[in-house]
This record gives structure tokens, sequence and C-alpha cells, in this order.
């Protein structure tokens, strides 16, 4: 059971690294780029895009996943 877990947390962590890149390198991407510097400029707090997110959602998946399948030494 721990194996299969792990397995869909690695699938599910490439998947959402491609689609934050997908995302990244889209019009809608990029506008959301452009517009959290534009927010961070206005009132100084920190503003993250959207695929950002993504990527850190997807990369802390797949590091889990691969510490479950054991694919990355403790």
């Amino acid at each position: 059971m721990r194996t299969l877990i792990s397995l869909a947390a690695l699938a599910g962590g490439i998947w959402l690294i491609t689609l934050g890149y997908n995302r990244q390198h889209s019009l809608v991407g990029k506008a959301d780029a452009s517009l959290a510097t534009l927010g961070t400029k206005v009132d100084g707090e920190g503003h993250i895009p959207t695929h950002v997110k993504y990527y850190a959602a997807g990369a802390i998946l797949a590091v889990g996943g691969a510490l479950g399948l054991g694919l990355i030494k403790k």
C-alpha cells in the first residue's frame, strides 16, 4: 500500500511540475507573473504567481514519493 501511495505522489508531483511549466510559458502565466511583480512594487508584500505554487507543491509531492519508493536514501 505504501508503494502505491508513493507512486501516486511521485506521479502527481511530476504532473504538477509539468502543469506549472506549461502555465509559466503561456500568456496567462506571463500576465500572472507581471501582475505579481507589479503588486509587489505597489504594496511591498510578496505576491506569488500560480505557476510557482504548482512548482512548490509538485516538488514536495515528487520528493515525498521518491522517498517512499526508496529512490532517495534518507
